[in-house]
């Protein structure tokens, strides 16, 4: 995949992880997804956005137990909050 294409399909998905002044947690989730699903493209573009958000939710209830991130649940059906 080219970095443009990259770029773009990952600025797309993070409108379903918004922003949220003052979240601290939710904005450092956002950073991260950001980072993961880069990484996750460029091993294999194929892979789901489902599996980038899972990857980068372990990691942050790694040291927030209880992190609970705002994102667009029509976008990721398969992400169950917990």
């Amino acid at each position: 995949m080219k970095r443009e294409e990259m770029n773009q399909k990952v600025a797309n998905e993070l409108k379903h992880i918004p922003h949220v002044k003052g979240y601290l947690e939710q904005n450092i989730f956002r950073s991260g997804y950001n980072a993961t699903r880069r990484h996750d493209l460029a091993v294999n573009p194929a892979t789901p956005p489902s599996m980038s958000f899972r990857k980068m939710l372990e990691q942050a209830r790694k040291t927030s137990p209880t992190f609970l991130p705002i994102y667009d649940r029509d976008f990721f059906p398969d992400i169950q909050p917990s």
